[in-house]
């Protein structure tokens, strides 16, 4: 696990001045019987006052009544069905959003990191809009995603930025590096949860661009209570720092604190 001797710590973790996540996700799924996506827009009101932009997914069922299509051009006739599949809320610059499908909310934010408060205080005030709906559905699954980026000037001895590393990245090729990437998958033991860490990095125009994208699920079965989802995604967090700061080097971590 990296050294926290030279960084500013908050709880077990270190407080970095400059998080380098580009992508958070929330996400919720759920199973209700009988429920139908439109009848969240009971709470278009509550929910565009958050995020006041919205739009829907359209989603197209067409029946061709047994018709075969022949080779070439043709015109066939058939039966469509066209509904609302899933609606996307989104703030004026688009940057964050809520997804609701007929089994899924999903919480999405690209904006500047401001911190796992502010973040899953927002996503929890707009899953809160829809629990009079949701106050009986099963939850299936919750999960969290953190989607990190670091730009580095040069990339010779990848060991020196991350702990977790594949043997054909340790400097030692013939050829100098332009892109690579690995995929993990973690259970946790004892719970129903699992992890799929995903690594890239890619050479561009001198500089490495490296990607490191976390995501931590739990297969748990609740009951869609607010409260109970926070607690959840709370300890999905806890995952994820652990994951996340295991892999850092004191290094990255200093990087992290730079002034920009």
């Amino acid at each position: 696990m990296a050294n926290f001797s030279n960084v500013k710590l908050f709880g077990m973790y270190p407080m970095l001045e400059n998080p380098p996540v580009v992508v958070a996700l929330a996400q919720v799924k759920f199973n209700l019987k009988d429920f139908k996506v439109k009848s969240i827009l009971e709470y278009d009101t509550s929910l565009k006052h958050k995020l006041p932009i919205r739009k829907g997914n359209i989603q197209v069922g067409l029946n061709l009544e047994n018709k075969t299509i022949p080779l070439g051009e043709s015109k066939v006739s058939g039966i469509s069905n066209a509904e609302i599949g899933s609606y996307i809320y989104l703030s004026t610059n688009q940057k964050a959003k809520l997804e609701i499908s007929e089994d899924t909310l999903t919480y999405i934010d690209e904006n500047p990191y401001a911190g796992w408060d502010a973040f899953i205080s927002t996503a929890i005030s707009l899953f809160s809009i829809l629990s009079p709906i949701l106050e009986n559905a099963e939850i299936q699954r919750t999960s969290i995603r953190f989607v990190n980026r670091f730009i580095f000037n040069e990339f010779d001895d990848p060991k020196s930025y991350f702990n977790a590393l594949i043997t054909s990245a340790d400097g030692n090729s013939s050829y100098p590096l332009r892109q690579y990437g690995f995929r993990m998958l973690m259970d946790i033991p004892d719970t129903d949860i699992y992890s799929i860490v995903n690594h890239n990095v890619e050479n561009v125009q001198d500089k490495f661009f490296y990607t490191f994208d976390i995501d931590v699920l739990d297969r748990q079965t609740l009951v869609f209570d607010i409260d109970t989802i926070r607690n959840s995604f709370e300890h999905l967090r806890s995952i994820k720092n652990t994951i996340f700061f295991d892999t850092l080097t004191e290094k990255t971590l200093q990087l992290c604190n730079s002034h920009k």
